[in-house]
């Protein structure tokens, strides 16, 4: 067992060596982590813990809670691109030691230990947890409040559980918002009201009402104190943006343009949980095949233990809640289902302790074929891109133009492999169950989690955008044009006009002469229509008079 863990490591440790040159040479912050990165510095200088400042602006759109942790971060080893990152960092190792526990507290550490692995090694995962954004912090939490829910639902002492189970949502309403809430709420009071089957449930009876009692009150202690002091304070506007906007209208209508058909997580879920997806179908079935009853153990409950065998058909259920309910709200990104990974990893560890069948090694053949050469034809597609837009903007490529070559090359090479190593694996898994074959295949998924996150390391270098706001600050008068420039501000280190119309930056440049302009590439006809003179920097452009 400890050389199969051991092995194990290893794959991690092999996937996750680029994340050495994040913490080494950290890339810029761009999009929105650049923003998760400053609104606690304007709370610092503000010394309003309170209420979320950007730009010198109240920022209703989420709670404080990963604000705070960066904050936290800042304080113990300075402002920089690394720490703003770092919640994230911790997020996804701790959710890994949270798999690893449960299996190990189930007394199936194997299980535990290939969930932790398979959560680690996989596109999202790597991606998210190297991105200083909330999305792996909630998902910490909503993983830790179904997993000790899990726990409490068939503990002869389940009070302490529930109690844990709801301040960890209340954590993850703190953190994003209604999904903190939503997701485990979903995910476990179905499991509370099936334990009635449980042999532990006559203990406790009713014991869907007191789960669910002692859990919202426990959630509501943790999180409605922030709620009920920032409405007071700010009123009726916190209410329209965070709960009207952020809320109702996100599921509604798309925001900012993202949108996608009902089954866009599907292929999303398959792409970014690659290769362990490839055995994900056959799993589900494993686990649903009888879900009518619940209870029913594969094998008697060993002595001293409270859990039951079945507890895949529950993990499926959580996936599924989590795709089903994004799938439902109309604004749609990849990021959204993160939460649903750790149950998927939990899932895929079950499944690599089976032996695969000859129809699951064809099925497993048949669905990578089109995950390669989709991610062939995404890159060839984004270097033609890349390449149009420059003609239009009458650029010539760069250096850039090569990185981003060599990430297209890196990326599919990366996937071919993996899919290659978890055909190989399974099919000498239908000869002989062998647990070592568990290991070349997380060897597989190291090879695209590293191809992965060294792509984006070397293309976000190569975006140009620490050449930029080096040049761009060294103006008396910075601005910037367009959309997409918010992460500027952390550079910035103060508020910084933003215009998004032609009328409005001329004016502004009447009075202000020698302003610097910093907007995005696609943007340079219109600033060159205002009369400025345009220097590229990657997918930047740096305007001036």
């Amino acid at each position: 067992m400890r050389g199969q863990v051991a092995a194990l490591a290893f794959a991690i440790l092999l996937g996750w060596l680029p994340v050495g040159l994040v913490i080494w040479q950290p890339p810029p912050l761009i999009g929105d982590e650049a923003y998760y990165a400053r609104v606690p510095v304007e709370m610092r200088e503000r010394g309003d813990w309170l209420m979320p400042h950007f730009n010198d602006e109240p920022r209703y759109k989420k709670p404080p809670l990963h604000y705070w942790l960066v904050a936290g971060s800042y304080r113990l080893f300075g402002e920089n691109e690394t720490t703003a990152r770092l919640p994230s960092l911790l997020a996804v190792l701790l959710t890994a030691a949270l798999l690893f526990g449960f299996g190990r507290q189930r007394g199936e550490a194997w299980t535990g230990a290939l969930a932790a692995t398979a959560f680690l090694l996989n596109p999202m995962t790597v991606l998210l947890g190297n991105w200083g954004a909330p999305e792996a912090t909630l998902c910490l939490f909503v993983t830790a409040a179904v997993l000790t829910a899990f726990v409490s639902i068939n503990d002869p002492s389940p009070w302490r559980w529930t109690t844990l189970s709801g301040v960890l949502a209340g954590l993850g309403v703190l953190t994003k918002g209604a999904p903190g809430i939503v997701l485990p709420f979903l995910t476990v009071i179905p499991l509370a009201i099936a334990s009635r089957k449980s042999p532990f449930a006559t203990r406790h009876s009713p014991f869907a009402v007191f789960f669910i009692g002692i859990w919202l009150v426990a959630c509501l202690l943790i999180a409605a104190p922030w709620f009920i002091a920032v409405g007071l304070r700010e009123g009726e506007k916190f209410w329209q943006v965070f709960l009207w906007r952020e809320h109702f209208q996100r599921v509604a209508t798309p925001m900012e343009g993202h949108r996608g058909p009902f089954w866009f997580y599907l292929p999303v879920a398959w792409l970014a949980f690659f290769p362990w997806s490839l055995r994900l179908p056959l799993a589900f079935w494993q686990a649903f095949r009888n879900f009518r009853h619940p209870f029913t153990a594969e094998q008697p409950p060993r002595p001293f233990s409270p859990f039951p065998r079945p507890i895949d058909k529950w993990m499926a259920w959580w996936a599924l809640v989590v795709v089903a309910a994004f799938s439902v709200v109309v604004t749609k990104l990849p990021h959204y289902i993160f939460p649903a990974v750790p149950a998927l990893a939990w899932l895929s560890a079950r499944q690599w302790q089976r032996q695969a069948t000859k129809g699951e090694l064809v099925s497993i053949a048949l669905l990578s074929l089109p995950v390669v050469a989709f991610i062939f034809m995404a890159t060839i597609s984004m270097n033609n891109a890349y390449l149009d837009l420059l003609k239009r903007t009458g650029f010539k490529p760069g250096e850039e133009y090569d990185w981003l070559k060599a990430a297209a090359s890196l990326l599919t090479g990366g996937f071919g492999i993996a899919s290659v190593m978890t055909l190989v694996a399974s099919a000498l898994f239908t000869v002989k169950r062998k647990d070592w074959l568990v290991g070349a295949n997380a060897l597989g998924a190291a090879t695209v989690t590293a191809a992965t996150l060294f792509s984006a390391f070397n293309l976000l270098h190569a975006s140009g955008g620490h050449k930029v706001v080096s040049e761009w600050r060294k103006a008396t008068a910075i601005v910037t044009f367009g959309s997409d420039t918010d992460w500027v501000v952390f550079y910035a280190k103060r508020p910084v006009p933003m215009f998004g119309d032609e009328p409005t930056l001329k004016r502004f440049l009447k009075t202000h002469p020698d302003a610097a302009v910093l907007a995005r590439l696609d943007y340079a006809p219109k600033l060159q229509a205002c009369g400025l003179t345009l220097q590229r920097f990657g997918i930047w452009v740096l305007a001036r008079k």
